[in-house]
């Protein structure tokens, strides 16, 4: 069973996500920010990470570039979500989805990227 970390500094949002990618069979880990995600990732390296783009402490695209830095998870497919910024080019994503999205979309996303 593969597992997301999804990240989104908006709990409802989160609980949201959880759910619906749950639904789908994924095993599911979350954090409220980038910080967090990082530390989560390293303890339990995880399939596929959707993260918001802006949170406080370490927004997504931080957490993106700290996880190619690091060479245990520079390997880990990160997909991007945001509703006012679209990512820089110097930071890597393997998708990037504007809010609101259609869940199908996200799920489709990550079905590709797990059994890429």
């Amino acid at each position: 069973m593969a597992t997301v970390l999804l990240v989104d500094d908006d709990t409802n949002a989160l609980c949201a996500l959880k759910e619906l990618v749950g639904q789908e069979g994924y095993r599911v880990t979350t954090a409220a920010n980038g910080a967090a995600a990082l530390r989560t990732a390293r303890a339990e390296r995880p399939d596929v990470v959707v993260s918001d783009c802006m949170m406080p402490e370490m927004d997504g695209m931080d957490l993106s570039r700290a996880m190619r830095d690091d060479r245990t998870l520079a390997g880990v497919p990160v997909v991007l979500v945001s509703a006012l910024v679209t990512p820089p080019p110097d930071v890597q994503t393997a998708g990037f989805l504007r809010k609101p999205f259609a869940v199908a979309q996200l799920l489709e996303i990550i079905d590709r990227l797990v059994t890429a």
